[in-house]
This record gives structure tokens, sequence and C-alpha cells, in this order.
């Protein structure tokens, strides 16, 4: 709601909340109503004020005085007022100027700044870790095991945090806050109650708020390493934490625009609280924050490397430039997963699709350390110093050995392309799509999975790769499966008198094989020892639901695979569930079954033996 604020007498105002029928002189008063301001002294208008305005004043840039407010609150969706003598203004008739507000900010702490965090300190913002509401009798998580814990879960799939800058970025926000209050709670930031919670602060240097930002991105990479559900119950996902990074982040974005130029730890953070949305189910949120996120990236710059004309793969990129590469890629990584949910499938893409010539990110191993220092880091392995082979987009993966996240990168180009193409093709009913039309992507999508099943000793490390290979196949023929249930004749002559089905089909029974047996040997392994699920990857939990739709329709369409069918649906509602101790989105796609298909979870979950984890095993980030 927009307000107005009266100044008389070159006074600041007493109150936020004035009233237009205040009391006191006010001869012809003459105001103009308009969509982008409540009222305006007529005489005003176009003109230029005696002074900056206070936002600018307090937050030392530059104003171009313009009133009714000037471009720089009116970017940033600000507050904005002028305190000057009224005689020296062109209206020397004491006419009171209402000043325009675009919204009432004074119930919420948080905003009453004149800039973002300019009221918070670091480690206010890295004590919404170490309260955050633990179980009685539980220990709290502090900062430090979150940033190892990231590491360990994330990083390898989601690397859109270089650990080599982001351990210099940690030292400095040590030395400029040497001991953390602990003290401070989650309450102080998020209650958005009195201003007594928010110690002044007068330093303005560059350095803390770089301290800040760095703080921020901290909470946001421990939000990721949360787990769901523990044998003590469920935990809270989107509570004061999360909200209050999401109203400091959004802030800081809407201002990425103007001054100062926003920081590249702003776009990792906006990076990973996308993450968090889209893994536990608010897919539509997620994409609202990638966009924002976005926007700030190219503001700063952030892109991946290219190829030169020469065509030369071997090219040496600077630490910042992989870093700016890695960051790229994670969005485009996520931005995939959020575009195969059906509530985001109608959204344009944010970022642009890679070319042949475009660079795979590659970032310093991140291998489990043996030990830690007496800080509780993690003491590094050493980097070796053998240049990084630099592969782009065209390479496959057949021909070459992949780093990690090069790996991440290369499926999700593949899965980028399924997508594209279902956007694209003809939705009319009934309309076949031609299969010939991307036969060398079927063709790259099947022995890039066969390689992995290959050369992968790890299941878990590559779990996001096999999920999107296999997601990508869905995305391409599923739409077939349709036209197949649906057929005016037998299913044997129908598939005899078209290849395209017959491909189809194919491509959906290796896609749910290959999909069957990686979840076999988690629920297995996850069944025989004890251990975190916070090693599971959000994007993988998406496969199983494509799975048991397509086994839900074979089912009807062969009948005598009936029982084969109903095994495998049993077996996918086992990972979904076991992925729900994870991430919510898991539990969201179990509902979105029982509408959609009619299946009751409960029928095949009734010979479980998962069980939720303990609390002390999810943030265990040493016990694997």
């Amino acid at each position: 709601m927009s307000t107005t604020i009266q100044i008389t007498n070159g006074l600041s105002p007493v109150s936020e909340t004035t009233p237009e029928s205040s009391p006191g002189p006010s001869p012809k008063r003459h105001c103009l109503q308009g969509p982008q301001y409540n009222a305006i002294e007529a005489p005003s208008l176009g003109g230029l004020a005696a002074r900056a305005c206070e936002k600018c004043r307090a937050s030392k840039r530059k104003c171009d005085k313009k009133l009714p407010f000037c471009d720089r609150c009116k970017r940033l969706n600000a507050k904005c007022h002028y305190v000057q003598d009224i005689t020296n203004n062109a209206n020397n008739q004491g006419t009171q100027f209402l000043i325009y507000q675009p919204r009432s900010l004074s119930h919420d702490a948080l905003f009453r700044a004149a800039e973002p965090l300019e009221g918070v300190t670091a480690s206010q913002i890295l004590s919404l870790i170490s309260t955050t509401a633990s179980p009685a009798g539980h220990p709290q998580v502090d900062w430090r095991s979150a940033i190892n814990a990231y590491f360990y879960f994330i990083h390898s799939w989601f690397a859109a945090v270089h650990p080599t800058l982001f351990e210099r970025q940690v030292a400095n926000l040590v030395a400029a806050n040497e001991s953390p209050p602990q003290s401070d709670t989650p309450s102080s930031l998020s209650n958005g109650h009195a201003d007594q919670s928010f110690p002044a602060t007068n330093s303005n240097t560059s350095s803390e708020w770089h301290s800040k930002t760095v703080a921020l991105l901290i909470v946001a990479m421990y939000l990721n390493t949360r787990v769901r559900i523990t044998e003590e119950g469920e935990q809270p996902i989107f509570d004061e934490t999360y909200r209050t990074v999401k109203r400091l982040l959004s802030s800081l974005l809407l201002g990425c625009v103007g001054d100062p130029v926003p920081s590249i730890e702003l776009v990792q953070c906006g990076a990973l609280v996308a993450l968090y949305e889209y893994g536990h189910g608010e897919v539509v949120a997620a994409y609202q924050t990638l966009c924002q996120t976005v926007v700030t990236a190219r503001v700063i710059d952030i892109k991946p490397g290219h190829l030169a004309d020469s065509g030369n793969d071997t090219i040496m990129l600077s630490i910042e430039e992989e870093q700016s590469g890695c960051l790229w890629w994670a969005m485009f990584i996520l931005e995939q997963s959020i575009h195969q949910d059906e509530r985001a499938k109608g959204l344009p893409f944010l970022l642009e699709s890679p070319s042949r010539n475009t660079l795979l990110p590659e970032t310093p191993p991140m291998t489990p350390p043996a030990t830690q220092d007496e800080n509780g880091f993690p003491m590094s392995p050493p980097i070796s110093q053998s240049p990084i082979r630099h592969l782009s987009t065209s390479v496959l993966r057949s021909s070459e050995k992949f780093g990690g996240f090069q790996l991440s990168a290369k499926t999700a180009c593949l899965f980028h392309h399924a997508i594209r193409i279902d956007k694209e093709r003809d939705s009319r009913p009934g309309k076949m799509p031609l299969v010939a039309t991307y036969a060398d992507l079927d063709r790259e999508i099947r022995e890039t999975t066969l390689t992995l099943l290959r050369d992968t000793q790890d299941w878990e490390s590559t779990l996001d790769c096999f999920a999107m290979l296999v997601s990508a196949l869905f995305t391409l023929y599923l739409p077939y499966l349709a036209i197949l249930e649906h057929a005016t004749d037998s299913v044997s002559s129908t598939l005899a008198k078209s290849e395209e089905l017959k491909t189809a089909l194919a491509a959906l029974r290796f896609a749910c094989q290959m999909s069957t047996d990686i979840s076999c040997k988690l629920n297995a392994d996850f069944e025989a020892t004890p251990r975190s699920p916070a090693l599971l990857c959000a994007p993988a939990g998406a496969t199983c639901y494509f799975v048991i739709v397509f086994y839900s329709s074979a089912c009807r369409i062969f009948p005598e695979e009936y029982d084969k069918c109903q095994a495998n649906i049993a077996e996918k509602f086992e990972s979904l569930r076991l992925f729900s101790f994870r991430w919510g989105i898991a539990e969201k796609m179990m509902s979105q079954l029982e509408k959609k298909i009619g299946v009751d979870r409960n029928h095949y979950l009734k010979g479980s033996t998962l069980k939720p984890p303990s609390y002390a095993m999810c943030f265990d980030f040493l016990r694997r």
C-alpha cells in the first residue's frame, strides 16, 4: 500500500504514516493522481530538489534530485524523501510537499535501512545456522560444518561455488570477524520487530559488505544440506531461516542493476536458493528466483567459456573464468530440471542454449579429506598442477574421459535438447512427432548411458547424470505412449504398422530398465546399511515419477506384463519414499501420482522396510 509523507518547514517527518488530512496550513493544495504516485504537489513535478534525497545521502550515492522522487529510489522501489528548507524551493507559498513512498516498510526491520544488509552483521546472518530449530538434546550445526557438508553432498553435481576461491572468501570472513557471536538467534533477524535486534553499524566499507554476502551464501549452502525427515520427525524446511535468506536475497537482487555492482556471491546464493526451492517442490518459486539470479548474472557477465575459432580445446582459463563458467553451468543444470516439471513446461528458457564451441566446466577436485584443521575446515588434498583439458559440448562421452562436473554439464546439454524438442513439437491430439528428427540425439543419450554404466564404480556420484539421461528419453518418447494406449487396433497390429511407435516403446523400456536398476541398488544399499540420505541429489527423484507413469499405462497396454509392472511401480515408490526423507519434491510427486493416475502409495509401500535416518546421522557429513 502506498503512503505519503507530509514535510513542513524543512523538518524530517515524525511519522511515516501521516495522513493526507493531517492538521496544518495547506493553502491551495493542487495534487495530481496517477498510477506511479499517490499525491505530489503540482509545481514540483519535473523540478529538482535543493539537495539529495535522504536515502542517497545515507548510502553516499549520487542522486539526480528529481521530483517527485529520484530515479535511483524508483529503481530500487524504495522510499524517497527530501529534507530541505521549503523557502529554497520553487514553491514559496508554504505549500506542503507530499513525498512518494512505494509501499510501507516500517513494519519490517530488515528493510528499514537505507540499503539491504545495512543494519545486519555477518555474525547475525551466520547465527541463522547455529541456532536453527534443532530437536531438544541434539547438537546444533555450526556454519563450518555446514560448509563441509555442502562440499561433500552438493558440490559434485551442483558446483555453483568454486572451492578454491571460496576458501579465500571464508578466510577473509574469519579475519573480519574472528569470533561470530553464537548468542544471536534467528529471531533477531527474522521476526521483523524492533530495531533493538540490530546493533547499529556505521561502517559501509566494501570488505564489510563482502563479509555479509559471503555469510548469506554460507547460509544458502547450509539450507541445501538439510534433511527433511528423520526418526525424530519432520524437520522444518520453509522456516524462518529460509524466509529470512529469501527476503534478503530478493531485495539485493532487486537493486542489482544499480550500485554497488553485485558480487558473484549474490549470484551463487540465488542459484542455491533456487535449488533449495526446486528440491522441496516449489518449482514455480524456484523458476522466479532463478530468473532474478540470471538477470544479476548477466549484469556481472557470468558466462561459460568458448573455444577459439581455431578449435583448440587445450586452452587455459583463469581461476575466475573457471568460477564464472561453473556457476553458469550450475544454473543451466537447474533450469533443465525445473522445465521438465509439468508446472513449468509453459515457461520460457532463461539461459541460452550452449553452442558446439561452448566449454564444459571443470573445477579443482573436492575429494573428502581425511582430516580437518584446528578450525574444523577440511584439509584439502594437493591440487595437481597439470593443465586441465577443457572439453566442448560437441565432444562425445564415449570418446573422452570427463571430469565430474563436466559430465553433469554434458548430460544437461542432452537433456536440454530433449526439452526444447518437447516444447516445440506439435501438441495437437493424435499428432505423432517424427522420431527421425532426433535420432542422433537418441543415439548419443543411449551411448552415454551405457558408457556410464560401464565406467561408474560409485553410482551415487553420478546419480544426477543418470537421472538427466533417463529423463531426456522420457521427455522425447512419453507422448507416444498415449497414442499407443488409445489406438483402435490391437497393440501388436498398431506396432506392426508404425516404426515410430516401435522405436518409442523400445526407448521407454530402456529408460525404465536403467532407472529401475539404479533404484534397486540404492534401495538395497540404504536398507542394508544405515546411512545419511543427504548424498541424494534432488533431480534424481524426478525420474521415478516418469517410470511410474509408464508402468501404470503398460499395465493396461500389455495385460500379460501386469505383475512385472506392479513390482516395478513398488520399487519406484520405494525410491520416492527414500528421496522424500531428503527432498520435499519426492513427497509432492507421490501426491501428484495419486491424483493424476489414481495409484495408492500405501498399497505399494506396505512392504517397505526403509526407515528414516536418525537426526545425528543426517548431519554427520563424514558418514557416507
